[in-house]
């Protein structure tokens, strides 16, 4: 059985020092085979609740822009709180 997203996602974040945000949905995709923009948005979704949460701080930001549209990404580092909110849980 796999683990939840948010909890993918922690984890990812636990064995990398620092991953933006791209990166970890490029690993969810492949992680759970799926793929498209609702995926994508919802795993940006589940960034950011972790975030608001306190068990991920966002390091740096950038806005990469094409012809089409520009997006703002961030680069993810797992915090103290969100490692010992992980070992409670069994995730670490």
């Amino acid at each position: 059985m796999k683990l939840h997203q948010k909890g993918f996602l922690l984890v990812a974040l636990s064995k990398n020092n620092k991953l933006w945000d791209d990166e970890l949905i490029v690993q969810a995709f492949i992680e759970y085979n799926i793929s498209g923009d609702y995926s994508e948005k919802t795993l940006r979704i589940a960034l950011d609740e972790l975030s608001a949460a306190g068990l991920i701080t966002r390091v740096e930001k950038r806005l990469e822009s094409n012809i089409r549209h520009a997006k703002l990404l961030f680069r993810y580092q797992l915090s103290d709180f969100g490692r010992m909110r992980m070992v409670d849980t069994g995730l670490l």
